[in-house]
C-alpha cells in the first residue's frame, strides 16, 4: 500500500487539497480511475472515505497518498471530523444521487456533456473541476468585460428601466461564470469594475422603485459576494483588501459596498475604513 501511494505521489497524481468536514480531500488520478478520498480524525483515529469503495479504518493507496500530501503540507485536522457520507443528504439531493448510481458511466458522461453544451456556468464548473482551466485562458475575462461594457451602455440613447434590470441580471450571470474559473487578480479587477458599473445603474432602479421588478440588492449581493470570495481565494492580506474596498467605497454613490460583509477578512483593519459622505 505504501509503495502504491508513493507511486501516486511521485507521478503527481494527487490534486489540490480541499478542507472538508474537519478533514481534507483531494482528487487522485490513478491507473484504475479517478477518485476523491477523504481523510480525517474520527473517534481519535484517522479515518478514510474513498469512492473507490474503501471506508473506515481500512486504507487504500489513494487515501494514503492524500494523507501524506496533507502531512507534508502541515494540514491541521479537527479532532472530531465528519466523513462526507456521515451527514444525511437533503431528500432531493439524495434522490438525484440514487438516479446517478443507476446510470452507466457512458450514460452519465453523455448527460453531463449535453448539459454543458446548454449551460455555460455548468460547462465552466465542469472544466474547472476537471482541471482543464488555467489562469492563462482569458476567454472568461473577455466575456465578462463584454458584459460590463454592455451594462455601462444600458442607459445610452433611448432606454427603459427594464433595460437596466436586464443589464444587471446579465452582469451578475457573467460574473458568476467568470468566478467559476481559477482565481486571478485580473478577475478581481473586473469584478470591481462590474460593481462600479452596477452601482451607477442601481441609482436608476432606486429612483424608479415604484415600477421596477428587480430590487438593486438582487444584483448587488452576488457581485459583492463574488468580490469577497475572490479576495479569500487569492489569499489577499487585510491591508490590500482594505485598500481595494476604500477605492470602491469612494467611487460608489449608492452604498453598494457593505464593510460588514468583509469583517471575516479584514479583522481589526475594518475599523480603519471609513465611508465618505456622498452628496
Amino acid at each position: 500500500m505504501a509503495e502504491a501511494a508513493a507511486r501516486l505521489l511521485s507521478n503527481g497524481s494527487v490534486g489540490e487539497l480541499e478542507p472538508a468536514g474537519g478533514g481534507v480531500q483531494a482528487v487522485v488520478h490513478s491507473h484504475d480511475g479517478v477518485f476523491q478520498p477523504w481523510i480525517g480524525i474520527v473517534g481519535g483515529l484517522f479515518t478514510t472515505d474513498c469512492d473507490c469503495g474503501t471506508v473506515g479504518d481500512d486504507f487504500c493507496a489513494h487515501a494514503v497518498a492524500t494523507a501524506l500530501t496533507a502531512f507534508r503540507a502541515g494540514t491541521a485536522f479537527s479532532g472530531a471530523a465528519t466523513p462526507p457520507g456521515a451527514t444525511p443528504a437533503e431528500l432531493e439531493h439524495a434522490h438525484y444521487l440514487q438516479a446517478v448510481r443507476r446510470l452507466s458511466p457512458r450514460q452519465l458522461a453523455n448527460l453531463v456533456a449535453e448539459h454543458a453544451l446548454r449551460d455555460r456556468l455548468f460547462a465552466t464548473q465542469l472544466l474547472a473541476e476537471a482541471g482543464l482551466l488555467d489562469t492563462t485562458d482569458h476567454t472568461g475575462l473577455h466575456d465578462a468585460h463584454a458584459a460590463i461594457r454592455d451594462a455601462s451602455n444600458a442607459t445610452t440613447g433611448r432606454w427603459q428601466i427594464s433595460d437596466v434590470e436586464a443589464a444587471g441580471h446579465q452582469l451578475a450571470a457573467e460574473i458568476e461564470i467568470l468566478c467559476a474559473r481559477p482565481a486571478t487578480t485580473a478577475m478581481l479587477d473586473l469584478v470591481e469594475e462590474a460593481i462600479l458599473v452596477w452601482d451607477d445603474l442601481s441609482g436608476h432602479l432606486r429612483d424608479a422603485y415604484h415600477i421596477t421588478r428587480t430590487e438593486p440588492e438582487e444584483i448587488t449581493e452576488p457581485l459583492v459576494d463574488a468580490h469577497h470570495d475572490l479576495c479569500e481565494r487569492l489569499d489577499l492580506d487585510a491591508e490590500e483588501i482594505g485598500h481595494r474596498l476604500t477605492r470602491l467605497i469612494e467611487r460608489c454613490h449608492h452604498d453598494t459596498i457593505d464593510i460588514d460583509t468583509y469583517t471575516d477578512l479584514l479583522g481589526e483593519h475594518a475599523r480603519t475604513i471609513t465611508r465618505p459622505s456622498h452628496w
